[in-house]
């Protein structure tokens, strides 16, 4: 053959495979499936971090394209919920985790257990199983958990030192602590007060002490439960016996030592990492204080798991699911942690399956900490009851204790029985929607 025929021979493979490669292109493409996609809470840089890890690692695999719009928190469950009403809904929302549930029993959203069995069992795996009750009712599951919050404990190494003091590990612990400290002009603080959010200190301690919120058909207020009636006596002595802060000022406070040992919302932690270069080596984290119950310490604390739900609207069923598994994968996870970090400074994230932590770019311990806490924490039951109000209930039976120096079980007793109320009212106008989850 002619050196001008192999040429040729050359050139007609290239054209060959080229016409290949963009017929398999141009299939994929005109299959391509557009999902809508409303996200909760995410800033301008989270979106782009998400969809350049879409477009490298998940769009050229699946055809699948996701269109991302951002919804504030303010006024994000009103507009879910008149979606939801309306029909004209997204395919794909991560949204409030209560929200899912309450959408989810009307009919709006898809039952992920039921719909994806196996698969979806499989998939959750990696995930922590106390998330689920947020958006779980009678068997039912409607979402799965995108990102975590946990909270943990900070205290200053050096100060303890200085007081012969070791770090507490149980209430008993911080409870013999607090003279000593305020003997010395320093104290402890709980993580919100007894503002706005007290009612997240309060489940720390019911749930360490074997209450929780509702009976366990969810029907009832378990308020009045020995277990729940202990542990408001409990949280609420803090403040009226032991006189810790209500208003805690966290940073600050500790960055002086006037607070050397507090449980910190999750969210400040980057001004602990990062904004007090003066402490490095002084200070440390550590899983919030225990409660010593059936020969075990119970490390217990709110969590939130903010979750991936399917509308039932969505005509792409499968592309759907396909997505939301790739966000709450372990790899989507392990990418979406390191570049938060990487490209948002002062910023983290905490991810929703165990596997994801290794990447979180803090010190080991800090890591093992947040962890876990992770592990040991929970999020708060869905149940019928508007959380709003029933929040309401528990931060005003607060109020009247530790501001106007009511008996604590006469509160609480007060607000388990507005709680009842609320909950018989809102189960007879969802009659007809819990039926079909009733076994």
């Amino acid at each position: 053959m002619t050196q001008g025929g192999i040429r040729t021979m050359k050139k007609s493979k290239s054209w060959f495979f080229l016409s290949v490669f963009l017929l398999i292109f141009s299939s994929v493409l005109a299959s391509a499936v557009d999902l809508r996609v409303w996200m909760v809470g995410v800033s301008n840089e989270q979106v782009k971090i998400i969809n350049d890890i879409l477009d490298s690692d998940f769009t050229p695999k699946t055809g699948i394209r996701a269109q991302i719009e951002q919804l504030p928190w303010s006024g994000s469950d009103n507009r879910m919920l008149l979606a939801a009403a309306s029909g004209d809904t997204p395919d794909v929302a991560l949204m409030s985790g209560l929200l899912a549930a309450e959408i989810g029993i009307r009919g709006a959203m898809i039952d992920l257990k039921q719909e994806f069995g196996a698969d979806f069992n499989n998939h959750i795996k990696d995930t922590f199983p106390n998330a689920f009750r947020t958006y779980e009712f009678m068997g039912a599951v409607f979402g799965v958990p995108f990102q975590m919050a946990v909270s943990p404990m900070v205290y200053r190494i050096d100060i303890l030192k200085d007081l012969g003091a070791a770090k507490p590990d149980t209430w008993d612990d911080i409870r013999a602590m607090i003279p000593k400290l305020q003997a010395k002009q320093m104290n402890f603080a709980l993580a919100y007060g007894i503002a706005a959010e007290s009612f997240r200190d309060f489940q720390m301690f019911l749930w360490q002490n074997g209450g929780d919120m509702y009976s366990e058909d969810r029907t009832k207020s378990a308020w009045d439960s020995p277990q729940s009636l202990k542990a408001f006596k409990e949280y609420t002595e803090l403040y009226r016996t032991y006189k810790i802060p209500q208003a805690p000022q966290h940073f600050e406070s500790f960055r002086r030592g006037e607070l050397p040992v507090a449980c910190i919302p999750w969210w400040t932690y980057a001004n602990y990492s990062i904004g007090l270069p003066e402490l490095v080596g002084k200070f440390n984290l550590s899983v919030v204080p225990g409660t010593k119950r059936d020969g075990k310490i119970y490390h217990t604390n709110w969590a939130a798991g903010t979750p991936l739900a399917m509308f039932k609207n969505t005509k792409h069923k499968k592309e759907a699911w396909t997505f939301m598994k790739f966000m709450t994968s372990v790899d989507f996870q392990k990418q979406y942690t390191k570049l938060i970090s990487e490209r948002i400074p002062g910023s983290m994230y905490l991810p929703s399956t165990r596997s994801a932590y290794s990447y979180m770019p803090i010190p080991e311990q800090h890591r093992q900490v947040f962890l876990q806490q992770a592990e040991y924490s929970m999020t708060p039951p869905f149940a019928i009851a508007s959380e709003m109000v029933v929040n309401r209930y528990i931060e005003f039976a607060i109020n009247k204790v530790v501001v106007q120096k009511l008996n604590a079980e006469e509160a609480l007793l007060e607000a388990a029985k507005q709680m009842n109320g609320d909950l018989k009212t809102r189960i007879a106008d969802y009659n007809r929607f819990i039926k079909k989850y009733q076994k």
